[in-house]
């Protein structure tokens, strides 16, 4: 190994590369690349020459034929308008008098056809009287429906038919509802289809075209071949077939244009008419406009649709003016394009054809691919050279692969190694320096890992001991606290269930309160589990609506007592309505009753406050004080856990962990948790929820309670109670025990005369299984039966026989859910 030379990976590859590859190939590259230029250079030239004669000739001729057609159709157009005119006249005419036409009358005093009965719409604007509306004319004009039927279902073009009196009459088909379309008042010959039909505009009395304008009927943008109606030279009114501009853009779409062009309808001011789909980028404009609003006035199309008005096609409109068809080259959005326009004598409108010149030469591909077969048989020729050549080259690429090859394959296989734990693997041989350098690193990569990975894992068995004693502490300790607080709570219910003390004054609230007070404390026990858990698993939220007012008074009604014995005023700003947020009560309760908590704690004069607002969509709910305030430097570890800000020492209860928590739980119901204070004025904590927002008719989730009872009186008193509730019922201990390791229920009823495991025992198995720990129990007991159940610290007991009432209301407390409604 030491006789070998030793070189660098980049100075070995470079040389062999240039000295055996590059040199050769960017020889013959460079021959080859300049002679494909200059061929296809040449072809596209002959192509490009030979082409635009031929697309010249062609495009005129296709603007010619299309002008022809449309002018055909235009024609015919312009003949059924005279036809209409003509019978229009004769049916105003006739001496036969024929009995009045029925119209719905609106109460602003407008006529109309209330109902499509496959016939026309009718309207007749309050503009004239309803005195003098002459609805025998009405009657007469009915007479045409049949034709005007026919000539729309029988021409693509027409859109519709109408005939639209000097009186403000209007008759259309196809029907509308003309009612809401047309504004009551509209004076019919302030129109332009009406005025340009006047001696005046129309001196030979016979068909015209009108400009494109925004029907008051609503189908957008519109032209219309119009012709007046005369009764002794009074002009009675004017007919006119319609043809809208989507028609038009139908027309223009199903054209088969050459080289992907695309077709334009140009009016005599040189305005766009219609436009093609493929038109559209290249012009700016939507191809056409499409509001359907009605209006009393006029509209007509804007000057951006004018090819006069835009400097891009201003030289082409100039030439159109003073040609009817032609050719030229034009610049449109950055592209040369040809056009060619025709001139549709039937209503001095031009047909333009547009085409981009990049798409015509699209042809001199096919000279081009001939030049590069010419190249790809020059390329042949040389394969015969690279064959030899790369022959020589696979012997020294031979030498070079196994050079680096085995070495690589030596770095892959200590990677695996160490992968799989062998820290320290077999070392691969090379003389390459990059690669002698890579396999030092990882051999002392390899060590580092080795040391890392032990000191890890010592630390990991630490933390998890660590840990697991944490957890069985917390849970050993909430047991062991939740048994005096359940036995306080117990007698307390005994003592209600008794009646004791409602001879004495206020004592039945005073017991309520004990309650009250006792059940919450039991939450905060759960609530310390659940803490003590969140580093391994999500913490549960039973999210639902909640009334924000309603439980800001309850709260202030638990903490009225310690506010009043600590000399303290409470002060509520809360709103008479409800304001609902969707949030977990239980753990908006506490997040509540620990702001308050610290509130009373931490002022020992002046009062405490409660308020709700709504802020744009949010519910704020505040806890104020006059208290000492926070001083800015505790800012940021004020909702660190454990953290007291120099309260350690003092005689105020509390372990630093409530705010902490109360933020945790904010934020799990998608909310914030802020403050505000000064020093010596006091602080103002506050929970912002989302407004909640019921965003269709919901159905509660109903509760689920557990039943562990033998007893059928029992179990049938339960379940009539209980209606609406899933309720599943377990005659053994032993069953009801799996049945809770399965799925988690809001409430448990047992019995002292539950069989298999005993009511002690089963309470017991469920206190110490974490995930249970928090789950409400209510005993079942005789009078025998009291003091004994009372000693095992559940969270309620109900005497038997049941009274329905009283466990309906204690499902309520207990599971925060109205029982026998929707929540």
């Amino acid at each position: 190994m030491g006789s070998k030379s030793k070189v660098t990976i980049r100075s070995w590859i470079w040389s062999l590369f240039v000295q055996t590859a590059l040199i050769p190939l960017i020889l013959v590259e460079t021959l080859l690349i300049a002679a494909y230029l200059h061929t296809n250079a040449s072809i596209r030239d002959a192509q490009i020459a030979n082409l635009r004669s031929v697309v010249l000739e062609n495009l005129e001729s296709t603007s010619r034929q299309e002008a022809q057609i449309l002018q055909g159709e235009l024609h015919h157009i312009a003949k059924l308008t005279d036809t209409y005119a003509s019978l229009t006249q004769e049916a105003l005419s006739s001496a036969h008098t024929l009995p009045a036409a029925k119209l719905s009358e609106s109460a602003d005093g407008v006529r109309y056809s209330e109902h499509d009965d496959g016939g026309s719409a009718s309207f007749y604007s309050n503009a004239t009287p309803l005195a003098q509306q002459d609805l025998h004319k009405v009657a007469r004009l009915a007479q045409l429906d049949p034709f005007m039927r026919e000539t729309v279902r029988n021409n693509d073009l027409v859109s519709s038919i109408y005939f639209n009196s000097w009186d403000n009459y209007s008759r259309s088909y196809p029907w509308i509802d003309t009612l809401h379309q047309f504004p009551p008042g509209i004076v019919i010959p302030d129109f332009n289809f009406y005025y340009l039909a006047t001696d005046k505009n129309n001196p030979q009395r016979q068909t015209t075209w009108t400009d494109v304008y925004l029907d008051p009927a609503g189908q957008g943008w519109i032209l219309s071949a119009i012709a007046p109606v005369f009764l002794r030279d009074f002009l009675e009114g004017v007919v006119g077939l319609d043809i809208t501009v989507d028609k038009l853009l139908e027309h223009l779409n199903s054209l088969d244009m050459p080289w992907g062009g695309y077709t334009l309808i140009v009016d005599e001011h040189m305005g766009v008419i219609a436009l093609s789909e493929d038109g559209k980028t290249d012009l700016g404009l939507p191809g056409a406009r499409t509001d359907t609003s009605s209006s009393d006035e006029p509209s007509f199309i804007p000057d951006a649709f004018n090819l006069l008005a835009r400097a891009d096609t201003r030289p082409l409109a100039e030439a159109m003016a003073g040609r009817e068809n032609g050719v030229l080259s034009i610049s449109l959005s950055g592209h040369e394009h040809l056009a060619a326009w025709a001139t549709i004598k039937a209503t001095n409108w031009q047909l333009l054809t547009v085409v981009e010149q990049q798409q015509v030469f699209q042809q001199t591909n096919t000279l081009a691919s001939q030049y590069r077969t010419i190249g790809y048989l020059l390329i042949a020729g040389l394969v015969a050279f690279y064959l030899v050549f790369f022959a020589m080259m696979w012997g020294r690429i031979r030498i070079l692969s196994d050079r680096l090859n085995t070495p690589i394959l030596g770095i892959d296989s200590m990677l695996q190694d160490i992968g799989a734990g062998k820290w320290r693997p077999p070392r691969p041989d090379t003389n390459i320096v990059e690669l002698q350098g890579i396999i030092d690193n990882v051999l002392v990569m390899g060590e580092k890992l080795e040391c890392s990975s032990s000191r890890l894992a010592s630390a990991n068995q630490e933390a998890e001991q660590g840990n697991l004693a944490k957890s069985r502490f917390i849970s050993s300790m909430s047991h062991e606290l939740r048994t005096p607080l359940n036995a306080i709570q117990g007698f307390a219910q005994l003592i209600r269930m008794k009646g004791g003390t409602r001879s004495e004054s206020g004592g039945q609230d005073y017991l309520e309160e004990i309650l009250l007070a006792s059940r919450h404390l039991n939450q905060v026990l759960g609530d310390i589990l659940d803490w003590s858990t969140a580093e391994g698993e999500q913490l549960r939220l039973d999210m639902r609506k909640v009334d924000a007012t309603a439980l800001m008074h309850e709260c202030a009604e638990l903490v009225a007592l310690d506010t009043t014995a600590n000399g303290l005023s409470q002060q509520l700003d809360l709103p008479a309505e409800a304001l609902y947020v969707n949030a977990d009560v239980r753990r908006l309760r506490q997040v509540l009753l620990n702001l308050l908590s610290n509130a009373i704690k931490y002022t020992t004069q002046g009062s405490v406050s409660l308020g709700c607002c709504l802020r744009d969509s949010v519910v704020r709910m505040t806890v104020s004080d006059t208290g000492p305030g926070i001083a800015p430097q505790h800012y940021e570890r004020l909702f660190e856990p454990f953290q007291r800000l120099g309260q350690e020492k003092t005689s105020i209860p509390g372990t630093g962990i409530g705010l902490s928590i109360c933020r945790d739980y904010a934020r799990l119901m998608g909310g914030e948790l802020g403050f505000q204070s000064q020093v010596g004025v006091g602080s103002q904590f506050w929970i912002e929820l989302p407004l909640y927002i019921e965003s269709a008719p919901e159905r509660a989730r109903a509760i689920r309670v557990y039943l562990g009872d033998q007893d059928r009186t029992n179990i049938e008193a339960v379940r009539s109670a209980l209606q609406g509730i899933a309720l599943e019922q377990f005659d053994r201990g032993q069953d009801l025990l799996e049945a809770l390791l399965r799925e988690r229920p809001d409430l448990v009823l047992i019995s002292g005369d539950l069989g298999g495991l005993s009511a002690a025992e089963l309470l017991g198995e469920i206190r110490r299984t974490p995930q249970l720990s928090s789950v409400p129990i209510v005993l079942l007991c005789r009078e025998d039966q009291v003091r004994q159940m009372v000693a095992l610290g559940a969270n309620g007991l109900l005497s038997v026989p049941i009274d329905g009432l009283e466990l309906q209301q204690l499902v309520d407390a207990l599971t925060n859910k109205e029982v026998g409604g929707a929540l």
